[in-house]
């Protein structure tokens, strides 16, 4: 375990100020090289703070201080269209980076945007879908206008390309005890 940190038992440049300084609040060099390996292991701060009763802030001090490479952050995917940029949120949408607030621009999706551009203003009750399902390709002709009516027509017979997994991790975000709420059919 020693070869994988680059960390010496002493920090010399703190020697002056009462010997030692092992890690944070005098952490042995060992509870630091097993708290990094664990952190390899796992790849979460939070994790390893909860397994060794610590804070995920001060996983991070203690790591950042001993100059141990930690993960980096994932990039979101981004498109430009027309001038503005769009990021992908955690449900596989795009949305506008600047306005969020339906007041000022009503199109922060992209899709809505790009159906808007083409063939007009969106009616009130009615909602752009993807034909496809693939919510990354907001191209004209695979967008569609229906009612809400219709789309959950859809989502409850699969059409809308819900598949029996995500239907079953939606269940289970729902009810958060685990059960699920209804039985689905496959997909013909």
């Amino acid at each position: 375990m020693s070869g994988v940190l680059k960390m010496a038992t002493c920090v010399p440049r703190m020697a002056g100020f009462g010997g030692c300084f092992c890690g944070r609040r005098g952490l042995p060099a060992a509870a630091i090289e097993t708290m990094y390996a664990d952190y390899l292991r796992l790849g979460s701060l939070a994790k390893v703070g909860k397994l060794h009763g610590r804070t995920r802030q001060n996983m991070w001090d203690i790591f950042a201080r001993r100059e141990l490479k930690l993960n980096a952050r994932p990039f979101k995917t981004q498109i430009e269209y027309k001038g503005r940029k769009y990021n992908e949120d955690g449900h596989g949408y795009f949305r506008d980076t600047i306005f969020r607030s339906k007041k000022h621009r009503p199109e922060t999706l992209l899709h809505r945007r790009v159906w808007t551009e083409h063939r007009g203003p969106i009616p009130a009750g009615h909602d752009v879908v993807f034909k496809d399902g693939n919510r990354a390709n907001w191209d004209i002709s695979n967008l569609e206008l229906l009612t809400h009516e219709q789309q959950q027509a859809r989502a409850r017979t699969g059409e809308n390309g819900a598949t029996k997994s995500a239907k079953a991790r939606l269940a289970l975000l729902l009810n958060g005890s685990g059960r699920q709420l209804a039985k689905f059919q496959k997909a013909a």
